[in-house]
């Protein structure tokens, strides 16, 4: 549930990222695909490790 969340919080970030930097649509998509992806994999490492620890 997390990492769903993480996912379309990193594109909407990487969006107005590419945006601030004067990028057209296409380099918003990218920074929007690579934000989220690496914001789902943060969360989804963040969350393997709390259940492993029994944190959860």
């Amino acid at each position: 549930m997390f990492s769903v969340i993480a996912f379309f919080v990193g594109a909407v970030y990487g969006w107005i990222k590419a945006g601030k930097a004067g990028g057209n649509r296409m380099d918003k998509a990218q920074y929007a695909i690579a934000h989220a992806l690496a914001f789902f994999l943060l969360v989804l490492v963040i969350t393997v490790v709390a259940d492993w620890f029994n944190w959860v």
